[in-house]
């Protein structure tokens, strides 16, 4: 199924019209090469990206240089939805793997959220939903420790994985460096790794080859203190 229906039907009562819409949106599709911009902070774009395979990540860069993750995107994400409104960039986005995108016209957009309502409340929803993620990442980054840091971006990836139907058993693949996930988590590559061991050692996951297993689900949702509720899968 194509992954914008996918999720925009969590919520959402959608018609033979709607998917027809939403499928004409994705049509005209681009390729990224791993660890090239999507969009660039500053940039105007002419399009509203829409991941349809692969993973990216919305960014900032310091003046001394040093990189903060603010998200990461899966199939169905937009990179830049907020053009349709704003049209300048605020942050950047950058392919985490080679990605797949889909190019939407703003203008399309905005007359989609106008005519048919059951789409506006389901772009509705994908933006209550990305703010609701972001305040459980300041929470993450402002009142956890390192270890509980790197547990809880596990179970949030972990959940989400599931939603989109790419788990097998409890594991998943999970395309990221410890550079990568220390710039989502305040922490250096060094101590990335420091934790991942220690969270192996205990039994509670183990990332190996780029595949992240869950190996005791229940304990390591706890060590995180992770309640999945503000990911919003379900219908309500």
């Amino acid at each position: 199924m194509n992954p914008l229906i996918a999720k925009f039907q969590m919520g959402a009562m959608l018609s033979a019209d709607d998917h027809q819409s939403l499928y004409a949106v994705c049509e005209i599709k681009q390729t990224v090469n791993r660890s090239m911009d999507v969009v660039r902070e500053g940039d105007s774009p002419a399009h509203v990206y829409i991941v349809l395979d692969g993973w990216a990540a919305r960014y900032k860069v310091l003046p001394d240089g040093s990189r903060q993750i603010t998200a990461f995107l899966l199939p169905g994400d937009f990179c830049n939805g907020e053009i349709t409104v704003f049209k300048k960039m605020d942050h950047s986005v950058v392919a985490l793997t080679p990605l797949t995108v889909a190019l939407a016209s703003p203008d399309t957009l905005i007359a989609m959220i106008r005519d048919q309502p059951e789409l506006a409340q389901a772009f509705r929803r994908a933006a209550l939903v990305d703010e609701a993620v972001l305040r459980a990442w300041v929470v993450n980054l402002g009142r956890r420790d390192a270890y509980a840091r790197v547990a809880h971006q596990a179970c949030e990836l972990h959940a989400r994985m599931s939603h989109l139907s790419l788990l097998k058993k409890d594991e998943f693949d999970l395309p990221l460096t410890q550079e990568q996930l220390g710039d989502a988590l305040g922490l250096t590559a060094v101590h990335v790794n420091r934790i991942l061991k220690r969270l192996r050692d205990e039994g509670l996951m183990q990332l190996q080859n780029r595949t992240l297993t869950l190996l005791d689900a229940k304990r390591l949702g706890e060590v995180a203190g992770f309640n999945p509720d503000y990911l919003h899968t379900g219908t309500a």
